[in-house]
Order: C-alpha cells, then sequence, then structure tokens
C-alpha cells in the first residue's frame, strides 16, 4: 500500500497535468498563392488523421489549387490561424522577406 506522502505527490502531479494544457500540434493543410510580395491564402483545414484520407484530401485540394494557379503546404500547427501564420512566416523567409 502507497504511504499518505507518495499518494499526495501523485495527487499533486495529476493536478499539475490537468492544469498545464500543453498546445496540441497538428496537420494543417493550406491552400494559397503568392501575389507579389504577399501570400495570399485561400483555405485552411485540418488534414484527415487516416492516412488513406490524408493522401485523397491533399491530392483533391492539389487539384483544385492547380486549377487558380495555387498551392497547398502542409504544416503543424495548434489551431488554423496559427498554420496560416506559420506558412506566411515561411513563404516570407524563402522569398527573403523576413
Amino acid at each position: 500500500m502507497a504511504s499518505a506522502s507518495s499518494r499526495r505527490r501523485a495527487a499533486i502531479v495529476r493536478a499539475l497535468r490537468r492544469a498545464v494544457r500543453l498546445p496540441v500540434l497538428r496537420e494543417y493543410a493550406v491552400v494559397g498563392r503568392t501575389e507579389g510580395a504577399t501570400y495570399a491564402i485561400w483555405h485552411v483545414a485540418a488534414t484527415p488523421v487516416d492516412p488513406f484520407a490524408r493522401d485523397e484530401f491533399l491530392e483533391q485540394l492539389g487539384l483544385d489549387a492547380e486549377d487558380d494557379w495555387g498551392g497547398v503546404s502542409t504544416v503543424y500547427a495548434t489551431s488554423a490561424e496559427d498554420a496560416a501564420d506559420r506558412v506566411r512566416a515561411e513563404q516570407a523567409h524563402l522569398s527573403g522577406l523576413d
């Protein structure tokens, strides 16, 4: 049987884990294109977790983006807004505008 002090430590650890909610990174697909010195984003969506559904999803997005001379980038982020910000920062870095 566990001692009172070890049970108390375990309770504190459980409480800290609940209190500290770390952001969860997940993959997002960002659709857009470069327009002059900016990167215009048309659509941001979380990618499916299932590998087959993810491949179909990205393929369809890629075909739709190509019709409008755009492209699809995938990025790991905590939200759709974070994904858009990360892609814009990456595009600025690649173009030398950062």
